[in-house]
């Protein structure tokens, strides 16, 4: 029964639709705000923060599991 619970939410959870309105953060709002129509910087800058934002959870993953990672890599090009 416990599981079927669990289940149920889950389904429900995954099935409804949120409103979510695009707030955008307040560092990103106030850059584009404060540039100048010609100034291209501006989409390189948030570009560089949302590559910032993406590569930093696979840089925790790997010190996490960093011996694991190592001992796969000896094993595959060590045997050979």
């Amino acid at each position: 029964m416990n599981r079927i619970i669990k289940i149920a939410f889950f389904l429900v959870f995954i099935c409804t639709e949120f409103a979510t309105y695009s707030q955008g953060c307040s560092t990103c709002r106030a850059q584009i705000i404060t540039s100048n129509k010609d100034d291209l910087s501006v989409g390189n800058g948030i570009n560089i923060g949302i590559l910032f934002l993406m590569v930093v959870p696979y840089i925790i993953l790997f010190f996490l599991f960093r011996k694991k990672i190592i001992s796969v890599y000896n094993q595959l090009f060590r045997s050979k």
